[in-house]
């Protein structure tokens, strides 16, 4: 004859194992609402919802910001929000155990991008050098006009604190001066270039070589804070979403 014990440890696995087969369909329903870092609603962000690497959820807000999927619990999901004037938004989204249906709601804050935003700050340079250090910069901004198709950046050099550099900004032209031949002729005669300018040729051709689109950057000089030298302002970002 079966021991009381056995039985009652017997009648325990068949019902954890009820529980967790029955566990294992069992969804909640998210019910999501984006809004930026001023509490506002943000409308037309795509959603997903990555287990791993597999999409799991999908989903767009409405014109309240509010969104809904469905989702499996005891998880640990990354959410990640995209949009025109959004560029990287991931967030960790952890959903609790459970064997039943549940409906959970969850404020998820982003921040958008807009003009005369900075975006990011460097130090590219070494005192008084035109060589640009192997920064991140490169490969970021392209990545980034890339995804973001109406995007324009300024990007603001220094000359660094050693350099007179004024308070304000202004655009760079390259110029030439004019001398007379021995016949009275007019001769273009290109003055050695400054350090802001071979700072700026540096950058472009970097940026180029990274692939990012010179039409949508403008270089600027300007006056930034000691420990950085080069610092993207967003210029110009529309679209519809």
């Amino acid at each position: 004859m079966l021991g009381r014990t056995f039985i009652a440890q017997l009648l325990a696995l068949i019902v954890y194992t009820s529980i967790s087969v029955h566990g294992q369909g069992v969804t909640f329903l998210i019910k999501g609402k984006v809004v930026d870092t001023k509490k506002q609603v943000l409308q037309g962000v795509q959603v997903y919802a990555k287990d791993g690497d597999e999409i799991v959820g999908k989903s767009k807000t409405t014109n309240t910001g509010d969104f809904t999927m469905t989702l499996k619990p005891g998880r640990t999901y990354s959410m990640s929000f995209e949009r025109s004037d959004v560029y990287v938004a991931n967030q960790d989204f952890r959903l609790p155990n459970g064997t039943s249906y549940q409906e959970i709601s969850q404020e998820f804050t982003i921040r958008v991008l807009s003009k005369g935003d900075t975006i990011q700050q460097y130090r590219i340079f070494s005192a008084g050098q035109s060589s640009a250090s192997n920064s991140p910069m490169f490969s970021m901004l392209s990545t980034m006009m890339k995804k973001m198709q109406h995007l324009k950046v300024k990007i603001i050099v220094s000359e660094g604190s050693g350099a007179k550099d004024s308070g304000k900004t202004k655009k760079v032209k390259t110029t030439k001066k004019q001398t007379k031949g021995k016949k009275g002729s007019s001769q273009a005669e290109s003055t050695p270039p400054t350090l802001l300018e071979l700072r700026i040729q540096e950058l472009r051709t970097q940026l180029l070589n990274a692939g990012a689109p010179e039409s949508r950057i403008v270089f600027e000089k300007g006056k930034l804070s000691a420990s950085m030298d080069v610092a993207l302002i967003i210029n110009e970002l529309s679209g519809g979403f």
